[in-house]
């Protein structure tokens, strides 16, 4: 009781309405942000966590942030971060709460579907499509339809496809934090004219600004032989 009275005395605290994930012991589940604090949070969701075992829940330009579980109660969870966020951190969960619009959660945090995430994420890893079903254990048109968001793995398929594509199941699932962003506003400037290679350019540096990455890090592919 005291650990719930200390968090409920944290201020300044957000009331908001943000769709997103928790994962906890290699799992991840569906979850609603009500109330956000640099401290801590109030998380709805069916799930059964733990007070225990530690848990993450994808923040928007954050990923997937480590907390703890100190009360529960109807579905409720008071939580605490390991370390408190920052208040970039705080502004980007409300911007992205106020945007939400799909209640199918189709959508991450970062408003890219899950087909979009996981064709980025593997035309970023080098892989074909028939290359990343073979080792997924799947058939090409089964990860086409991933792809076009015409249906969802399973969660033992989605274990193994975030694997592949180098993330967690969690982020794979919500969302590798501001680059649907950064991706959407690439394909604006390459729909508005100018050179491939300014095209290419600009695209990194939005791309490494939403990553927080040095822009010498970001590498862009393309498949001029894709299948």
């Amino acid at each position: 009781m005291n650990d719930k009275m200390d968090l409920d005395r944290r201020q300044p605290r957000l009331v908001l309405r943000l769709q997103t994930g928790v994962g906890q012991s290699g799992k991840a589940f569906d979850a609603e942000i009500l109330n956000l604090s640099r401290n801590g949070m109030l998380v709805r969701t069916e799930a059964e966590l733990s007070l225990d075992d530690p848990i993450a829940v994808v923040l928007p330009n954050s990923g997937a942030v480590p907390a703890k579980v100190v009360w529960f109660a109807d579905g409720l969870y008071g939580c605490s971060f390991l370390e408190p966020i920052s208040q970039d951190e705080m502004d980007a969960a409300t911007y992205v709460a106020s945007n939400e619009d799909d209640p199918d959660h189709r959508y991450g945090v970062d408003h890219e579907t899950l087909g979009s995430r996981i064709k980025r994420l593997r035309v970023s890893k080098g892989h074909t499509m028939r290359g990343l079903a073979q080792k997924v254990g799947v058939s090409k048109p089964t990860l086409w339809k991933w792809e076009g968001d015409q249906v969802r793995p399973r969660h033992e398929t989605m274990q193994r496809l975030a694997e592949e594509l180098g993330v967690s199941e969690l982020e794979l699932v919500y969302g590798a934090p501001g680059l649907g962003k950064a991706i959407a506003l690439a394909e604006e400037d390459a729909g508005s004219g100018g050179s491939l290679a300014d095209i290419v350019r600009a695209s990194r540096k939005r791309i490494a600004d939403a990553a927080g990455v040095e822009e010498t890090s970001v590498e862009i592919h393309i498949n001029w032989d894709s299948e």
